[in-house]
């Protein structure tokens, strides 16, 4: 596990700021992130966009900035491609990490909230979803950034639930956390994930898969 230095800590913390004020002046991120159910997330998960990028940050002008937020401060960034197109079909990597920055677990504040069980999700957009439905919820981009210490920050809740993709990398996913963390998998229908449920049908549409 990566050991933050002072000035690591305040560049992280300066950057989500900055990236966070710039996304209050962007209608069109707003709009983008109001139509996935997200604009409740913008403080919560203080969820920005690079328009004044930092030094370093240049190559991911007009992404949105993701923030690893822990009590200790803001940890880690990534970035995801707000552009209007298939990021697959054009080689374009749909999210970007911060070289050398290590691997964490996004969405730790959620395993200080009172309940018997969590989420682990395949993806940062996904835990927020859960989160906002009023379920506890914390992600991972992906099952090669699975780390075994995560687990034990799972230990307290009574069920562990995974919600990997309705795809062939999250039945993979799924299965990686039913041995790491005895995850129930939850059913995500072919082609959509946790977000676009939770854009579709609210917290009521994530809520009745664990109901």
């Amino acid at each position: 596990m990566q050991t933050l230095s002072a000035a690591q800590r305040t560049f992280f913390e300066q950057a989500a700021s900055t990236y966070q004020a710039d996304l209050a002046g962007d209608t069109a991120v707003q709009e983008y992130l109001a139509k996935r159910g997200l604009s409740p997330a913008l403080a919560t998960f203080r969820l920005g966009v690079v328009r004044r990028p930092l030094v370093g940050h240049e190559q991911y002008q007009g992404r949105l900035a993701i923030p690893y937020l822990t009590p200790a401060g803001v940890v880690n960034l990534r970035f995801r491609c707000l552009e209007p197109h298939d990021c697959h079909a054009l080689g374009c990597p749909k999210y970007l990490s911060l070289p050398d920055a290590g691997t964490n677990l996004f969405g730790v504040l959620d395993l200080k909230r009172d309940s018997p069980h969590i989420v682990v999700c395949e993806g940062e957009i996904d835990a927020i979803s859960w989160s906002l439905a009023g379920v506890p919820a914390v992600g991972i981009p992906g099952v090669d950034a699975w780390q075994k210490h995560f687990g034990r920050c799972l230990e307290d809740f009574d069920v562990v639930y995974s919600a990997g993709d309705g795809d062939k990398a999250g039945a993979k996913f799924n299965s990686l956390m039913a041995r790491e963390v005895k995850a129930r998998p939850l059913r995500i229908p072919r082609g959509l994930d946790s977000n676009a449920l939770y854009a579709q049908g609210g917290a009521d549409g994530l809520r009745r898969l664990i109901e």
